[in-house]
């Protein structure tokens, strides 16, 4: 018997924080309700000030973890991309991913991190992972486009960031545009 409680409690010990099905399900279509009528507004925004400040309150609401554990790791992840700990915020931010790996922004987080550290192919798969939970993420299309052109791959690169672009009429990455195509 005391062995039975030795062992559940070593598997106690050793399993790891917060497994996947302690996450809340991150809901797509209340993120969408939120999103929907800003990037409207954003598309049809006509200045730059109006624009930036639709995309930034899109980033907040992409930025807000399912709960508190998972808001933690993304805010620490952050924090170490900050402080230049790459390999740091790698870590924290794979163990959001492992949390809650329906939440685009811990996916996109880790591709900066990753992009950071020149670890460009990391990065896209975890770009496409992001675009795969959140298709208009235009931080991870200029990020794709940005990663892309660091691997001298102009065309796609400038694709990428075209799309981006279309969602973000206003993004800082639009500057790195052909000037012909430049907003």
């Amino acid at each position: 018997m005391r062995s039975a409680f030795l062992a559940l409690g070593l598997c106690l010990l050793l399993a790891p924080l917060g497994a996947a099905a302690d996450c809340p399900a991150t809901e797509q279509t209340a993120r969408d309700a939120r999103t929907d009528p800003l990037f409207r507004q954003l598309a049809a925004s006509t200045s730059e000030d109006t624009g930036m400040r639709l995309a930034s309150e899109i980033w907040q609401i992409w930025s807000t973890a399912p709960d508190t554990e998972a808001q933690k790791l993304l805010d620490l992840g952050v924090e170490r991309i900050g402080w230049g700990e790459f390999g740091e915020a790698e870590k924290v931010l794979s163990r959001l991913i492992t949390y809650c790996p329906d939440y685009p922004e811990g996916w996109n987080q880790r591709a900066f991190a990753r992009f950071l550290a020149r670890d460009y192919d990391g990065a896209l798969a975890d770009l496409d992972q992001t675009l795969a939970l959140e298709p208009r993420h235009f931080g991870a299309l200029a990020g794709r486009g940005l990663t892309l052109l660091s691997q001298g791959r102009q065309l796609p690169g400038y694709a990428e960031i075209r799309k981006a672009a279309a969602l973000h009429p206003w993004l800082n990455e639009r500057h790195l545009l052909p000037p012909e195509e430049r907003l």
